[in-house]
């Protein structure tokens, strides 16, 4: 009988401390907080014009999404000259010296814009996710995606973690190729690791 008596309170024990992770959407086992930080860009400057990609400012890390870390977050500017997801933050590939990289934007047509390199857009109806876009990527991968601004485009290149565009805003008359301005995030998962 006394076994009894321990064996329930340990089952109580357990059910309570099951439903208190569960009620705060944790898991029973200890979770790492996110090594990576997340950085936004400087504001626009005085003339209205877009700051690089490769400034940014610090903010604290958003917990992970379905337990891939964000690595990166910000606003680009995404022309011919394409970025580096492998970066933190993202650098530009530079026209001067015909260093491009993937994935880049350019104007197509006569009005269009177009993401170039391992792309897939982002069809579904809810928040686009790590582990969706990589599945996304590995199924329905193009060279390259027609847009428009509030398109959610999964992004990657060769050994580059797995990065989500969401296209704010099209400018098919700027730069040499046009550009396009998006909210870039970059998650700490690869493609195929």
């Amino acid at each position: 009988m006394v076994w009894g008596v321990v064996a329930a309170a340990v089952s109580a024990v357990a059910g309570v401390a099951s439903a208190v992770a569960a009620f705060m959407g944790g898991s029973s086992q200890p979770s790492a907080a996110p090594t990576s930080s997340v950085v936004a860009p400087a504001p626009a400057s005085a003339d209205g014009s877009a700051a690089p990609a490769t400034s940014a400012t610090a903010k604290p890390a958003p917990a992970p999404a379905a337990g891939v870390a964000v690595r990166w977050t910000g606003k680009v500017v995404l022309g011919m000259e394409g970025i580096d997801l492998t970066q933190v933050p993202p650098t530009k590939g530079s026209s001067d010296t015909l260093s491009f990289l993937r994935p880049s934007a350019r104007r197509t047509g006569s009005s269009g814009m177009e993401i170039k390199g391992p792309s897939a857009l982002w069809t579904e109806a809810g928040e686009p996710t790590a582990q969706g876009c990589r599945n996304l990527l590995l199924t329905q991968s193009h060279d390259q995606v027609d847009v428009v601004a509030g398109d959610r485009v999964c992004v990657v290149d060769e050994s580059s973690p797995i990065g989500l565009l969401k296209v704010t805003k099209t400018h098919y008359s700027q730069g040499s190729y046009g550009e396009l301005d998006a909210e870039l995030t970059i998650w700490d998962l690869h493609l195929k690791r």
